[in-house]
């Protein structure tokens, strides 16, 4: 979540800065941003973490991650509950 708004606001503020400020290391930020440049798009994930938000839009964003988990493995998707707390 922080590297993601590191680098959506990287043309804004300077990442060093970023970085600084929420507490992560500029070389973790930039090992994210190599993960992120050589992994393919992957569109079963995509499609999970699009069930993830009707499931929370339906539930009022009452859902934590016990019962995030138990209506994703109904739907087909087998996460662990620490998957399921990441979305």
């Amino acid at each position: 979540m922080k590297y993601s708004f590191i680098t959506q606001h990287k043309n804004t503020f300077p990442v060093r800065l970023m970085c600084q400020v929420l507490g992560v290391d500029r070389s973790c930020y930039y090992h994210y941003r190599r993960q992120m440049d050589t992994r393919p798009p992957d569109p079963e994930h995509e499609e999970m973490l699009e069930w993830v938000q009707r499931v929370d839009d339906a539930s009022d964003h009452t859902y934590g991650s016990r019962r995030m988990k138990r209506a994703l493995n109904c739907l087909g998707y087998p996460v662990s509950r620490n998957k399921a707390r990441k979305r």
